[in-house]
């Protein structure tokens, strides 16, 4: 394999197959209505068709790079694959497995591009180290733990500051490359997320979610910054930690849900706690967020 070749492609490539991931976002979409986490409509007049599409022009591109990589191999089965996907009686690439239970549209076709698209990156990234490995274990271990870690503050969060006060405290105490300072540049503003590790890349969000209302504004905003914080050359694993004082949303469907708008290089986590007695939360409201003496 050509390494050099792949790794200027394979960013090409992963921006082709997301035009494709933004199209089955909206078949989901116009299929189920609001899945739950805000759809709000999307851009294409016929969805399908414009996910065809897409799938035949990464297709196409993808050839080209097997080829002029010496993935002689790969390339026969991407052949005979596409073959199928096309004359498939339900709609050729057009067709989706639909999943009523976790209102889920998922394309076969662009889930094969995606697994090859995603070996292809992981053949040319550089290989972790074990002391690279150990810490991620340790963080995601810790980020698991979040409800335990909180609730020995003997006192709920009431909000998403206090929720990443107390884990800043922790992360910062566990690793010492620990940043609350994160910035991810773009071209009109430079993205914030709340905080990271350095020597493992990982960038980390915490959402707080106390009702059904909030699980919905809580993935808008993850939707937007997994979009925001593609192309970080320093930044390269993401975290996204929902908080949630009661059972608002499955892990299960937020994976969905992550998996369905692209955010492949996102790992999010749904952990239960609690949050301050309703009577409490009532006084912050009305008291505008002050502690009283």
């Amino acid at each position: 394999m050509k390494t050099t070749f792949v790794q200027n492609a394979v960013g090409s490539l992963e921006k082709l197959l997301g035009n494709a991931k933004d199209a089955l976002w909206q078949v989901t979409g116009e299929k189920y209505g609001d899945p739950g986490f805000g759809y709000e409509g999307g851009t294409y007049a016929d969805p399908r068709r414009a996910l065809a599409g897409y799938l035949q022009e990464t297709y196409r591109a993808l050839l080209v790079v097997l080829d002029g990589s010496n993935l002689t191999q790969v390339r026969a089965d991407l052949l005979a694959a596409w073959k199928t996907f096309e004359e498939s009686p339900r709609g050729g690439l057009r067709s989706t497995v639909d999943d009523d239970e976790d209102q889920y549209c998922e394309s076969p076709a662009l889930t094969y591009l995606d697994h090859i698209v995603g070996g292809l990156r992981m053949s040319v990234s550089a290989a972790i180290t074990s002391e690279e490995a150990w810490t991620l274990a340790r963080l995601e271990k810790m980020l698991r733990d979040t409800p335990v870690l909180v609730h020995r503050w003997k006192r709920c969060p009431a909000r998403e500051l206090e929720l990443q006060m107390y884990m800043h405290d922790y992360l910062s105490a566990s690793f010492a490359d620990f940043t609350d300072r994160v910035e991810i540049g773009g071209t009109i503003k430079c993205f914030k997320p709340d905080c990271g590790v350095r020597s493992v890349g990982a960038a980390i969000e915490f959402k707080y979610i106390d009702s059904e209302q909030k699980a919905a504004v809580a993935f808008s905003g993850l939707a937007e910054d997994s979009a925001a914080y593609k192309g970080s050359k320093d930044w390269i694993r993401f975290y996204a930690v929902v908080y949630q004082t009661g059972p608002f949303m499955l892990e299960s469907h937020l994976r969905s849900d992550m998996k369905r708008i692209g955010a492949v290089a996102w790992e999010p986590m749904v952990v239960n706690g609690f949050g301050p007695p309703r009577e409490s939360r009532e006084v912050d409201r009305n008291t505008g967020g002050q502690e009283g003496s």
